[in-house]
């Protein structure tokens, strides 16, 4: 047994010996080992620059099909395994539509794993990418072709229908596209440690206009910051449709964007800026029209100032060249803006969130040069539109935590020949607390304003310039506005019916308010409280013009009594008294024509109208006695006396007056009527009452006068004659045009204390 097991171990101490011997012999020795790292080194190439990007390409393409549904197309991978390098050349990463999402010609990766090995640290010393596409799109669900990827590649695996197909919710048709092509980015000396701060490159451009770059510095520990050099050379802001489409029914037409500044994200503010900007050719209009809402030719901000942390965006002095506006009211009466808005749904109340503190806006106020405001209204009987053009001015600083209101102060060019200034102070974060603005107008053409006049007047307006001054004060709400309107040379053309349309006459109401040159002054004084969602202006300003000329209309001879000044009485102007069956002018009634002349001479579009006054009762018993006192006359020439003071109840006359009673009278005889006056006393002689006797006889004598309806009116019409004679130029003030003092028919009055009265119309000449 003992032999046996030597022997044994004898036999395996050969093996191994044999073995040992054999590996040196064959494959430990110098030869062979450099044989083995030749070997080595030759499958480590293969591997590195075979295998690896083939698995890598396979591995991928694989992972993003399965895991995201979606295409990726790669042209080439090369890897070195000696410089520890990779290169990517034509990749695309295609989304669920098959629209390309993702794109680049190369990218190339300095992985430097042997400095990074050695440091115990990452360690990028290049890296470069070139010609890289980014095709961007927004849904009306809010989320975006990256958005969604990023979100389906968080929660992975996608959920799956039975046959293994993605289950995707439905979404909403894309708006417009934000694709970027051309993009280079280049990455120098990086390395993954505390304070280490790493240059970078990054530019592009975007497909509907526009390149960016940006050369700054990127530290990643121990916190993330970020600064550099921005430029954007003209953008175009068509890409910022979508945003705004949220708020507004608009389509951006044209509109380039530019600027410069110094970006900064970092731990102490999340984002900076300051620089500079300019926004080139806006064009704003109507979604669904052809019709311009808004723009510009240019916009400078020399200084902008944005810290997101500490809630502040503060800017220069905006200048805005060739701004333009147009505000259009539909037959409805909405208006462009109103309906540009897009209207949000409603929310239900959420539980109150704590408060965030107010970004502060600070603009250093607004310059604006060439402007043009373009403004219609559909609304009206007539269409009405008018623009205001070289608009320019300057706006004061605003800023948001100030009570300071801005001042304002602008000026422009209406239509042709006409020309409006704004100046005033507001508060545009509270306008109604507290605002003071005066708008002037000046050499309007007033024909272009007929749309509006018809809904007042029914009428056109034929010709005429108007200058308005219009003040405005608001305290708290309270509008108290002052409405200064002079009109030169008014004329109303021919009538448009309007319901609305008031029953004034206004043709007389112009007359009386328009001077010798031509111009109307009218001051309309309006006060309400702009909190009551029953006040409107412009029902509050048409009310109170409307009580101007019905005051002016009621008592126009208020108005031609003050224009005369002095103790001018309005009731002497406007009325004649006239004795009973004369047609003589008194002097006291001399004075009140006198002046109404004067008056006149000041509004020469006034005319008179002068009615023939009588009155039948009064007016022909006066007529009746003149007749008899002038056939006494007559008799008493004819018999050759010669009586003073002739009178049918004088003594001297008495004899006259009975002939003429016994002519008038034959039936009665003479005797028999003095019977009827004489008395005779007690132991007295008879005795005639001669006064009363003669009373008698003149009262029989004037009743069998003659006349008719024809001499009643032809006093009526001695008397309209009379005044016109005085007014025409029977004075010392210069006489008027004949045509404007006018007769009218004879009017048949009553007496009024013991006087007939020639009332004067008005009337527009």
């Amino acid at each position: 047994m003992g032999a046996v097991r030597a022997k044994g171990e004898s036999m395996k101490t050969y093996t191994a010996r044999s073995a040992w011997s054999w590996l040196r012999e064959y494959w430990l020795n110098l030869r062979r080992i450099r044989f083995w790292l030749v070997a080595v080194v030759i499958v480590y190439a293969l591997v590195g620059f075979f295998v690896l990007p083939w698995v890598a390409t396979g591995y991928a393409v694989n992972m993003v099909a399965d895991d995201l549904g979606r295409d990726l197309r790669i042209g080439a991978v090369h890897t070195n395994p000696f410089t520890l390098t990779v290169e990517i050349e034509d990749l695309a990463l295609d989304d669920v539509d098959g629209q390309e999402l993702i794109g680049f010609k190369r990218l190339f990766v300095d992985v430097a794993a042997w400095s990074s090995l050695f440091e115990w640290t990452a360690v990028v010393p290049t890296a470069r990418l070139e010609g890289a596409r980014v095709h961007e799109e927004g849904f009306d669900s809010g989320q975006t072709r990256v958005t969604r990827l990023l979100t389906e590649f968080v929660r992975r695996p996608l959920p799956r229908d039975e046959e293994g197909v993605i289950i995707r919710p439905e979404q909403s048709g894309p708006t417009v596209p934000i694709a970027l092509d051309d993009i280079d980015f280049s990455l120098d000396d990086f390395i993954l440690a505390e304070d280490a701060v790493t240059p970078f490159q990054v530019s592009g451009r975007f497909e509907l206009g526009g390149e960016f770059a940006f050369d700054g510095k990127v530290q990643l520990l121990p916190g993330l910051d970020l600064a550099g050099t921005l430029e954007v050379e003209d953008l175009a802001l068509a890409l910022a449709e979508p945003f705004v489409r949220r708020f507004a029914h608009v389509r951006v037409d044209s509109g380039n964007l530019s600027t410069e500044g110094e970006l900064r994200s970092g731990r102490h503010d999340p984002l900076t800026y300051a620089g500079s900007a300019r926004i080139d050719a806006l064009g704003i209009s109507e979604r669904d029209g052809s019709e311009d809402v808004v723009g510009w030719q240019a916009l400078a901000i020399d200084e902008i100032d944005f810290r997101l942390g500490a809630r502040l965006l503060e800017l220069s002095v905006i200048r805005i060249d060739q701004p333009s506006a147009r505000v259009f009211i539909a037959e409805d009466r909405s208006t462009n803006l109103g309906d540009l808005l897009v209207d949000r749904p409603a929310v239900p109340e959420a539980a109150p969130e704590t408060e965030t503190e107010p970004f502060d806006i600070v603009i250093g106020g607004a310059r604006l040069d060439g402007g043009v405001l373009a403004f219609s209204d559909r609304s009206l009987p007539l269409p009405f539109a008018t623009r205001v053009q070289q608009l320019k001015g300057s706006i004061s600083r605003l800023a948001s935590g100030l009570e300071e209101p801005a001042r304002v102060d602008l000026e422009g060019q209406v239509e042709d020949y006409g020309q409006a200034r704004i100046k005033g102070e507001l508060n545009p974060w509270h306008p109604l607390s507290r605002a003071q603005v005066d708008l002037v107008f000046e050499n309007l053409a007033i024909p272009a304003f007929t749309p509006y006049a018809v809904q007042f007047a029914g009428q056109r307006i034929a010709a005429g310039r108007a200058d308005l001054d219009l003040g405005y004060v608001l305290d708290d709400g309270r509008l108290d506005a002052s409405n200064h309107i002079v009109l030169r040379n008014l004329k109303l053309g021919e009538s448009f019916e309007h319901p609305d349309a008031t029953n004034l006459p206004l043709g007389l109401a112009i007359a009386l308010l328009k001077d010798s040159d031509g111009v109307i002054r009218v001051d309309i004084p309006v006060q309400g409280d702009v909190n009551d969602p029953e006040f409107s202006f412009g029902p509050a300003i048409r009310q109170a013009f409307t009580d101007i000329l019905q005051g002016i209309i009621t008592s126009p001879f208020n108005l031609l009594a003050s224009l005369v000044g002095g103790d001018a009485d309005p009731d002497e102007l406007a009325k004649v008294a006239f004795v009973p069956g004369s047609s003589d002018v008194a002097p006291p009634q001399q004075k009140g024509l006198d002046q109404l002349r004067t008056a006149l001479n000041q509004r020469p579009e006034l005319a008179l109208k002068l009615p023939a006054p009588y009155a039948p009762d009064a007016d022909r018993t006066a007529l009746q006695r003149q007749q008899a006192l002038a056939a006494m006359v007559e008799r008493l020439e004819q018999a050759g006396l010669d009586v003073a003071n002739p009178s049918l109840k004088a003594a001297e006359t008495r004899e006259t007056l009975e002939a003429m009673f016994a002519e008038r009278y034959p039936q009665q005889a003479l005797g028999e009527v003095r019977e009827r006056f004489t008395s005779a006393a007690e132991n007295e002689p008879p005795k005639l009452d001669a006064a009363a006797y003669r009373e008698h006889l003149a009262t029989q004598v004037t009743a069998a006068q003659t006349v008719t309806e024809e001499d009643l009116k032809a006093l009526a019409q001695a008397r309209a004659d009379a005044v016109r004679n005085v007014i025409l130029g029977e004075g010392d003030a210069p006489a008027i045009e004949p045509d404007r003092v006018r007769w009218m028919a004879p009017l048949e009055v009553k007496a009024n204390d013991g006087t007939v009265v020639l009332e004067i119309g008005l009337a527009a000449d």
